[in-house]
């Protein structure tokens, strides 16, 4: 019999620390005394291996040794222990919650099912486990969010190429692709942002750098598997038995070694390892980043594209601002396309040609919209069905979710675009499917097939019988017993029921025999007779077992219902895939509707010219204040680099980061806000951008912002788009003009590498730029001042700032005003030439900073900051000045000599 959730005591952890130790724990192995159903336990436990172990025990799920302490612990519930073995559970109604908890967290949880029905089976009942779920491979869960994928993938490496296969197990997204260097691939997986990666033991230890950048940057489970998994022949013989063909040629991935491998080793860890379905995965498809426009892990998290750098949410991020998207397939599919801009400006034009005829029909605009409104998740739906997962409800939300496809074909027959009509004709014909479903699933059953009455009336007679029998019963006994006095004659017959007999015809001794032969005497009585016919036999049986039987049907038709459904996976997908197509471009329209974008011109010209061009996450933030829009250009001869000069706060960071947000959108084919614009197409977007310093990797601010420069510099196109916000602030003032001077004259001179640049910074060194290469513009943001205010106007105009406003910015982060005060004295000594630093600061126990205020030889009052230095000889300088000769300096080498030759003559003060 099985074992039951009793006689079960509290334990605490500290008796337990005592208790269970890994030798106790392998004598309760190897005990001869272990029970039947413990050893079923261990043999599950065998398989399951690391994960933790919920183990099907009636209506809970239960955990023992050191499993049970784990969970214990980290979902807050009762430890207790039977037989001195520790166990925790958790019931099986409510398991999901705590499941998702665990896996959240990074965990494996191992499900031993029931693999019997304990009502039908005597003795111990059989359990399996039949599956291990991992946070790549969560399905049934809050975890998984309707907008974005969760995928799981595998890498390897074979010789120079690292393969890279990417599964959504949720979606049955399956793709593959192949990489020459790390960089590249370490940029896709950021891309892809996985929450579970699977490789060989071999790459696990040699990718060790490649694997802590990405545990660096955000939650995730690396799983390392045996070497063999990866072996080329042993990935072939998986895929082609998968997808039962004789060659993977026919899926494009013909020569991808590498791709095949990492593919045919991510379905086996799948099915033999976590034990899931993967039978709904039935195809797969190779790509290339080169078809998209590249886009660094650095830019995607500085730009903030679908992520904020605050929290990871997608709150204030350039996905949350064009999002519109009405169904979750869209909501993917966009994600996917602000992370993968198109390099073709003919793929970019049939977006937008989309785009303009949708606004010129503002009334079928807003038909699609409300229409796809009522579409659901036809990928996440399917799936569950193929995989035999899908709830009643689920069923009937595909029902609806389909009937809503026909009337979003005919509104877009009305519609002249290409890439329209094209997605329309994916949608195909599910008139069938939807018959299926409704004629065979009520119109509003419940959660969970156990709760019953999920099969409609009419689909099968014995079920409608034993329904009726279930809520009739009284009715049928009535008519039964009405029948039976009319055809026997006897008026005081009567149809009873007791525990002990069940159901029988009662009749007085004396009109006995009336009865028909075919009824059975049940018992004989002083003054009456019992009898049971067939017919009442039949009955009671029926009755007796209708609700078990009611069930059994349910469980069956709704299996067969589930299995034909199934079998419209392939239109389903077809029509998901253009439903998000559809659902992208419509939900482009709106955000350009309701903003006013415009549709920019992309060519192949090399050439950004934006007119009053606006950041769509600031504006469609709407805090208040009126955005102030803003030109910018660039081109491959006179405005190549800009240098972006002015003060802290005044806007020049959210400059540059708009340039590049709306090169990225009209990319994508989305219009842009602007009134008006040409975007040369882009190949790459780079972005340095900020300080920060990486304690983890031991990396100061100034470090991490040369290896930023550096990833730059190394792979930057003259296609490129650079964006820089203040290089080389991280060490001393020479060597970070120096760097940073360097820097534009390489992006200016080195043909192979002149991108278009902007460069914003607090050099007004570099300024000089300008004047001796070509292709450096000078711009910066206009600021006012009234007596003593200013006014950032937040505008770009020609030409480079004079103030740097440093102490304004200050004194509005809220500087007491005696630092305000004493600051603004030494700033006006400073730039009047009569304060002087004798270089480096002293120290405080050799001297002391003095602010004494002292005669010069013009009676003036002279702001000294440190004590003077006793004069020095002027030779050293004189010499310099002779042996300098101008007309062959370079302007870095002239610039270098003159501050040396400067700091020198501020020292001969002292």
């Amino acid at each position: 019999m099985e074992e039951k959730r009793s006689k079960i005591v509290p334990f605490s952890y500290d008796e337990l620390a005592l208790k269970v130790t890994k030798p106790q724990r392998h004598l309760h192995m190897t005990n001869s005394k272990v029970t039947p159903m413990m050893a079923q336990w261990h043999q599950c436990k065998k398989v399951a291996k690391d994960a933790v172990l919920f183990f099907r025990m009636g209506d809970f799920y239960e955990a023992f040794y050191d499993d049970a302490v784990f969970i214990a612990k980290e979902l807050d519930l009762a430890l207790t222990k039977r037989q001195d073995i520790p166990m925790a559970g958790v019931p099986v109604h409510t398991c999901d919650s705590y499941i998702d908890k665990l896996v959240a967290k990074g965990n494996r949880v191992a499900i031993a099912e029931q693999m019997e029905d304990p009502k039908k089976t005597k003795g111990l009942v059989k359990r399996e486990v039949n599956r291990v779920v991992t946070p790549g491979t969560v399905v049934n869960s809050s975890l998984v969010t309707d907008k974005a994928n969760n995928f799981i993938v595998a890498i390897t490496q074979l010789g120079g190429l690292f393969g890279l296969a990417q599964l959504d197990l949720t979606t049955t997204e399956f793709r593959v692709t192949e990489f020459e260097n790390e960089r590249e691939l370490l940029n896709e997986l950021f891309r892809i942002h996985p929450s579970e990666i699977v490789t060989s033991h071999k790459f696990f230890d040699k990718g060790a750098r490649l694997f802590d950048q990405l545990k660096s940057s955000y939650s995730l489970l690396i799983t390392p598997q045996e070497d063999w998994r990866f072996d080329h022949q042993s990935a072939l013989d998986f895929l082609t038995t998968h997808f039962k063909v004789h060659s993977l040629d026919g899926f494009g991935l013909k020569g991808m070694v590498a791709g095949i491998n990492a593919a045919g080793a991510l379905l086996g860890y799948l099915q033999d390892t976590l034990c899931q379905t993967i039978d709904h995965i039935r195809c797969i498809v190779p790509y290339s980043t080169a078809e998209y426009l590249s886009l660094d892990r650095m830019t995607q998290r500085n730009l903030e594209l679908t992520e904020s750098m605050q929290d990871g949410s997608r709150k204030n991020t350039l996905l949350e601002a064009i999002d519109r998207t009405k169904t979750p397939m869209g909501g993917r599919l966009i994600r996917n396309w602000i992370k993968r801009p198109l390099l073709s400006a003919n793929k970019i034009t049939e977006r937008q040609e989309s785009i303009k005829t949708l606004l010129a029909m503002p009334a079928s605009l807003e038909r699609l919209s409300h229409l796809l409104d009522s579409v659901r998740d036809l990928e996440r739906l399917m799936m569950k069905i193929c995989a035999s997962f899908a709830s009643p409800r689920d069923l009937i939300t595909l029902r609806t979710s389909c009937e809503a496809i026909a009337p979003i074909k005919e509104e877009l027959t009305n519609i002249e675009a290409n890439l329209l009509n094209g997605e329309n004709s994916n949608l195909q014909d599910l008139n069938e499917l939807i018959e299926l479903i409704a004629s065979h699933i009520v119109e509003s059953p419940p959660m969970r097939l156990s709760d019953g009455n999920v099969i409609a009336k009419g689909v099968n007679q014995e079920l409608d019988e034993l329904r009726d029998i279930r809520s009739n019963n009284q009715k049928w006994i009535a008519n039964y017993q009405t029948n039976l006095r009319e055809t026997t004659g006897i008026k005081t017959l009567k149809v009873s029921f007791n525990r002990m007999f069940g159901y029988y015809i009662e009749v007085s001794r004396s009109q006995s025999d009336k009865m028909p032969d075919t009824f059975q005497r049940r018992q004989t009585l002083v003054n009456n007779e019992r009898f049971i016919s067939p017919e009442l036999k039949e009955y009671e049986q029926k009755v007796f077992t209708a609700e078990d039987r009611i069930g059994a049907i349910e469980n069956e038709l709704f299996a067969k219902v589930r299995e034909q459904v199934a079998t419209f996976s392939e239109k389903v997908m077809t029509t998901a895939g253009a439903v998000a197509h559809i659902d992208c471009l419509v939900g482009l329209t709106e955000i350009a509707r309701a903003y006013d974008y415009c549709c920019p011109l992309v060519d192949d010209e090399g050439i950004i010219d934006i007119k009053e061009g606006r950041h769509p996450v600031i504006e469609a933030c709407n805090i208040g204040e009126k955005f102030i829009p803003n030109d910018a250009h660039l081109n491959g001869t006179d405005e190549r680099l800009l240098i972006i000069t002015g003060p802290n706060m005044a806007g020049k960071s959210t400059y540059i980061r708009q340039v590049a947000l709306l090169t990225i959108m009209a990319q994508m084919g989305s219009f842009i806000p602007a009134s008006e614009a040409r975007i040369g197409v882009v190949d790459k977007v780079f972005t340095r951008i900020g300080a920060s310093d990486d304690i983890a990797k031991g990396q100061s601010t100034f470090m991490v912002e040369m290896t930023e420069t550096a990833n730059i510099l190394n792979n930057v196109t003259k296609k490129s788009l650079v964006i820089l916000d203040e290089i080389g602030r991280g060490t001393s003032t020479y060597d970070g003009i120096s760097i940073a001077w360097a820097v534009a004259e390489h992006l200016l001179l080195n043909e192979e590498k002149a991108a278009r640049t902007l460069f914003a910074t607090h050099y007004f060194e570099l300024t000089q730029l300008e004047n001796t290469i070509d292709g450096a513009a000078n711009y910066n943001v206009a600021v006012r001042e009234y007596d003593d205010d200013v006014i950032f106007l937040r505008k770009i105009v020609k030409g480079n700032a004079d103030k740097s406003y440093g102490i304004h910015v200050g004194q509005l982060a809220g500087l007491p005003q005696p630092v305000v005060s004493r600051a603004k004295e030494i700033l006006h000594s400073l730039e009047t030439g009569k304060g002087r630093s004798g270089g480096k600061m002293p120290s405080s126990q050799t001297k002391k900073v003095v602010a004494s205020k002292v005669k010069n030889s013009d009676n003036e009052v002279q702001l000294l900051l440190f004590e003077p230095k006793p004069p020095k000889q002027h030779g050293t300088i004189v010499e310099k000045l002779k042996n300098a000769d101008p007309d062959r300096m370079t302007p870095m080498e002239a610039h270098n000599l003159l501050a040396k030759l400067k700091a020198k003559a501020d020292a001969l003060v002292h």
